[in-house]
C-alpha cells in the first residue's frame, strides 16, 4: 500500500491504521515529521520528479492518494497547481504503469461551491467549486477519472468535509475558532445559529478510505464520506464548549451585522478566513452519504457535533505544534 502525503495529518492516521491490520506501507511525502508511524517504509521526495513517482508505486497493489496543497498555503498558486495537478498526473502514469490495480483519490466538498443542495448528492452541480483549492481538488479529479475511463486504471474518489481528530491540519480559522473557546473568549453565529453544517470524525474517514479500496463497488464512482448525523453551527460550538468546560458565551448575530464584522476584519488583516469561504456561514452545508451506505456499507459513528467535540479535543493534546505548524505552513 502506498500512502502519499503519508506523514501529515490524515495521512499518517490511514497509514497507522493499514498497519494495524497487518498491510505493507509505503509512505511519500517531501517531509519527515513527528507524525510518521513506525513500521511503515518512507520515501522522502516530490511526486513531481517521475523517478521518486516510479519508486514510490513499485510493487505497490493500491495507492491512496493524500498529498495535496492544503487551501491556506502561502505558496504561490502557481507552484500548488504544478504540485496538485502535475505531481498527480505523475503519479497516475507511474501507477498505470506499474499495474495498480487501485488509485484512491482524496477529493473534497469544496467542489460544490459555498452554497450546494441540502443534503448534497454526488452528482450535484460543480461550477463554482470554493477557491483555488476546490478548483484544483475538481480538475485533478476529472484528471483521474480520465485515466479511469480512457485508460482503464481502477480509480475512486472520496469527498470529504472537515475532518476531525488529532494532530488537526492547517485551516487557521478553525485553529483561531478553537483558541478562542479554550481561552474562554466570547463566540459568535449567524442569526438562531440554525444553519446545518457537516464535520467528519476521523476514524469514520479511514473506514470509508479503506472501504473504497476493498470493495469492487468503489471502481469509477465518488463518494461523500461525511456524517450521518448533520448539526447546526450552534451544536457544533457549544459541543466544544462543553468539551473543555469552556466559559465562552456565544453571541447571536443578524446576518446583515455579520457580513459587516467580516469585511472590516479582512479589510484589517484581523482574520485568516479567506474570502471566498464566508458563504459557508450563511449557507446549509450537508452531504449525503446515502451513496457510501449502499454501495460500500459505509457506517459513520459520530454526528457532527460529535466530531467537533473530538476536534478540539485532539487539538488540545497537541496545540502549539499544531499552531505552529499551521502559523509557517
Amino acid at each position: 500500500m502506498l500512502v502519499t502525503g503519508g506523514t501529515g495529518y490524515l495521512g499518517s492516521h490511514l497509514a497507522r491504521e493499514l498497519l494495524e491490520k497487518g498491510e505493507p506501507v509505503r509512505i511519500l511525502d517531501v517531509h519527515k515529521t513527528k507524525y510518521l508511524p513506525e513500521g511503515a517504509e518512507f520515501i522522502q521526495g516530490d511526486m513531481r520528479d517521475k523517478e521518486v513517482a516510479r519508486k514510490a508505486v513499485k510493487d505497490v497493489e493500491k495507492v491512496f492518494h493524500l498529498a495535496f496543497v492544503q487551501s491556506l498555503s502561502k505558496l504561490p498558486e502557481s507552484e500548488c497547481w504544478d504540485i496538485n495537478f502535475n505531481g498527480t498526473e505523475n503519479l497516475l502514469k507511474a501507477s498505470l504503469d506499474a499495474g495498480v490495480d487501485r488509485f484512491i483519490y482524496t477529493s473534497t466538498i469544496e467542489i460544490y461551491g459555498t452554497k450546494p443542495p441540502f443534503p448534497c448528492p454526488e452528482d450535484a452541480p460543480k461550477d463554482e467549486p470554493v477557491g483555488w483549492y476546490g478548483r484544483h481538488k475538481l480538475e485533478v479529479e476529472n484528471l483521474v477519472w480520465k485515466y479511469y475511463k480512457e485508460k482503464g486504471l481502477k480509480a475512486t474518489a472520496v469527498r470529504m468535509p472537515t475532518i476531525c481528530g488529532p494532530g488537526y491540519y492547517n485551516h487557521r480559522p478553525l485553529l483561531q475558532l478553537m483558541d478562542r473557546v479554550l481561552d474562554n473568549k466570547i463566540l459568535a453565529v449567524v442569526g438562531k445559529g440554525d444553519t446545518y453544517g457537516d464535520l467528519v470524525y476521523y476514524k469514520d474517514v479511514l473506514q470509508g478510505y479503506l472501504l473504497a479500496g476493498e470493495k469492487k463497488e468503489a471502481i469509477g464512482e465518488p463518494f461523500n464520506i461525511s456524517c450521518d448525523v448533520r448539526s447546526t453551527q450552534l451544536e457544533m460550538v457549544q459541543a466544544m464548549i462543553d468539551e473543555v468546560g469552556s466559559k465562552s458565551r456565544v453571541l447571536h448575530l443578524q446576518k446583515f451585522a455579520v457580513r459587516g464584522v467580516l469585511r472590516f476584519a479582512y479589510a484589517f488583516r484581523l482574520t485568516d478566513l479567506p474570502k471566498y469561504q464566508f458563504e459557508y456561514l450563511f449557507h446549509h452545508n450537508s452531504y449525503s452519504v446515502d451513496k457510501a451506505k449502499k454501495l460500500l456499507g459505509y457506517a459513520p459513528t459520530k454526528s457532527a457535533a460529535e466530531a467537533a467535540r473530538e476536534l478540539i479535543k485532539g487539538y488540545v493534546q497537541d496545540r502549539e505544534f499544531v499552531k505552529h505548524r499551521s502559523e509557517n505552513y
